[in-house]
């Protein structure tokens, strides 16, 4: 069960023009609730058997209800409809451009069951609106951060207060990236295995930096230094350096992070005067990007090397770089996460 719900008139609003949906009866019912992602083709429940019948669900007529409906004498289809409509459904939607049986319309006018249409065709339909509502309906969760596209990679940004997560951001915009939330990052699961983050203040061009106030974006860098929203590739936190902690080194010990059993590639950026942060943020999203076509970098420098000395058969050479330390890192086991 989702932790909201959505409305008739939400699915219209905002999915309307993608799904194709016109209101043809039941307009009094805008507001009833749609509290599922799944659909229903309630075939069978026309015949009779409403056993196990999804009546929560958005009530989906293709040609084949549609024939059915349309050969039943006018007696046998209105109680039919009748029937079909007695139950609390969230509406219905007739896909294929299909006219609306006259009795379908005055029964769902009647009962304040919103009577939709579309020209798309059923599957087309079915498979849109599933994703539309898983969308919806993902997990989602609050988190105290700065997300940023960086090279069209969404970069979430975590932290203690004052630790620079601002700043980092505003250098960022300044080199050309976009803004999509300050502060507060709204996180939300959806459809595909994917983590989408979008901001939650109302006026989504502004942001705080400490000692300068609050900053106009849009004022500053241009319409196209924000965004509305952007999936979460990669999540960093920045912390105060700690001379005691052992930071990654090598990019092989890879690590995750976790959010309704969605793993995002994880950094911990320790935080040190003359550190560039905003540069190590670039310098990441570029290697995820390699990442994804294929090279990893750490990897291929120790099979080249290796390789190369192997090749020249210098024992001693071989011998000397395999007790160094980068590559005692790039070889010790990956830890399970």
């Amino acid at each position: 069960m989702p932790d909201h719900i959505m409305t008739v008139r939400q699915l219209i609003k905002y999915a309307g023009y993608e799904l194709q949906l016109e209101v043809m009866a039941g307009h009094d019912g805008l507001d009833r609730a749609i509290k599922t992602a799944e659909s229903n083709r309630p075939g069978l429940a026309l015949c009779g058997h409403y056993g196990h019948f999804g009546h929560e669900r958005v009530q989906i007529l293709g040609r084949g209800e549609i024939s059915y409906i349309e050969s039943l004498s006018s007696s046998e289809r209105a109680e039919v409809l009748q029937e079909f409509l007695s139950y609390t459904l969230p509406c219905v939607v007739v896909t294929n451009g299909l006219p609306i049986p006259a009795a379908l319309a005055t029964i769902g006018n009647h009962t304040d069951i919103p009577i939709l249409m579309t020209r798309l065709s059923s599957a087309v339909f079915t498979t849109r609106l599933l994703l539309f509502l898983e969308d919806e309906f993902g997990p989602s969760e609050y988190v105290h951060g700065n997300l940023v596209d960086v090279f069209g990679v969404g970069v979430l940004i975590l932290g203690e207060s004052g630790i620079g997560k601002s700043e980092c951001a505003l250098e960022l915009l300044q080199r050309g990236h976009r803004l999509i939330a300050d502060d507060t990052v709204l996180l939300k699961r959806v459809s595909g295995h994917r983590v989408f983050g979008m901001r939650v203040q109302p006026v989504k061009h502004y942001m705080e930096v400490r000692g300068l106030g609050i900053v106009d974006v849009i004022g500053l860098f241009g319409v196209t230094a924000v965004g509305d929203r952007t999936q979460v590739e990669l999540v960093v936190t920045l912390e105060h350096w700690n001379e005691n902690k052992v930071y990654n080194r090598t990019g092989l010990d890879e690590e995750v992070y976790s959010f309704h059993n969605e793993r995002i590639p994880y950094l911990v950026i320790p935080v040190a005067p003359g550190r560039n942060i905003s540069n190590l943020i670039e310098a990441a999203a570029m290697n995820l990007w390699g990442q994804k076509l294929g090279f990893h970098a750490a990897k291929e420098l120790n099979d080249t090397l290796i390789a190369e000395m192997t090749d020249k058969n210098d024992e001693a050479v071989l011998d000397e770089w395999q007790h160094t330390t980068l590559h005692r890192e790039i070889m010790k086991p990956k830890r399970q996460n």
